[in-house]
């Protein structure tokens, strides 16, 4: 990912996501939030992440490059409940030509518990020759 980088950091880290509710489709039968949809809130985090340093359709589309999740890793720490309202802070641990290596954290947006973790590293693909 060598690219020209002259913009100054837009954010502070930790990056912090905006809030987002647990939908009640998302709870399972023992009455919490299914560990399928912890991964679509990390998700969600990602792309806001993602947006901010431009890795975006655009970007694809463009550079013919993009990233793919090589890589996770979750550690449940705390039930959801429908209607939670969650807060994700992600911080870039590690990065190379390939590789980008960041951790994640999952709290409540209005108490600040703990809810979830995922560690993840993704890679920096060649869209032509992938």
């Amino acid at each position: 990912m060598k690219h020209d980088i002259r913009a100054p950091a837009l954010f502070f880290a930790p990056f912090v996501s905006s809030a987002m509710r647990v939908e009640p489709q998302w709870i399972d039968y023992n009455g919490h939030l299914n560990m399928a949809y912890y991964h679509v809130l990390f998700d969600r985090a990602v792309d806001e992440v993602f947006s901010l340093v431009g890795l975006t359709r655009d970007y694809v589309e463009t550079r013919h490059a993009s990233t793919f999740a090589a890589e996770c890793h979750v550690l449940y720490k705390r039930e959801l409940t429908e209607g939670d309202l969650v807060r994700i802070t992600a911080q870039l641990i590690a990065f190379d030509d390939k590789r980008l290596h960041y951790y994640l954290e999952m709290r409540h947006a209005n108490e600040g518990w703990l809810a979830a973790t995922s560690e993840n590293l993704s890679l920096h693909v060649d869209m032509i020759n992938r």
